[in-house]
């Protein structure tokens, strides 16, 4: 009975090991600069910042970065490098959409981490004059995927206490 327990208690340590890597999330992160437009218009160039960040919290220097965005008709496939700057991890690349229509885009995070996805933009037709564009708000996190780490402990926990109660009751039916 007392190997069965101390069996238990090391596969919940084993799978809470196993979990630790998912609360890495993506590995890298990338939030825009306040002040980011978020209207888009055709012809117009937009010196757009950016930070990437490992696990959301340190400036990550990536060894070559990029916005890509693509048309959904795919027929259109645009890259705008990335140029780093004094402070660590931040990045401006000059973006301009030729035509209206909706992309899909995303930020390379130099060669070891995947690609971080911005999901789709509108580009609106050109404007007469160029004005002043509103700030962006950072790409929105999922709230599922963050929550699945610490349900998985939730579990591990939880099994770990049905298994320490189950093994007291047989001690106190056999006394």
């Amino acid at each position: 009975m007392h190997r069965r327990l101390i069996t238990a208690i090391v596969s919940a340590l084993l799978l809470l090991a196993l979990s630790v890597p998912a609360l890495a999330k993506e590995g890298a992160v990338t939030k825009f600069d306040a002040g980011s437009p978020t209207e888009w218009h055709a012809g117009q160039t937009y010196a757009l910042g950016y930070t990437i960040r490992m696990d959301g919290v340190e400036p990550y220097k990536a060894d070559r970065t990029e916005i890509i965005a693509n048309s959904l008709d795919g027929k259109t496939n645009l890259v705008f490098p990335g140029v780093g700057d004094s402070t660590a991890g931040h990045y401006t690349a000059k973006v301009t959409f030729p035509a209206v229509g909706t992309y899909t885009w995303k930020v390379t995070q130099g060669s070891f981490f995947a690609p971080f996805e911005l999901g789709t933009i509108s580009v609106l037709p050109a404007l007469a004059s160029a004005g002043a564009s509103s700030p962006a708000s950072s790409p929105a996190s999922d709230p599922i995927r963050d929550a699945i780490p610490y349900a998985a402990l939730g579990g591990v926990v939880f099994a770990t206490f049905l298994l320490a109660r189950n093994q007291r009751r047989r001690i106190v039916r056999t006394a």
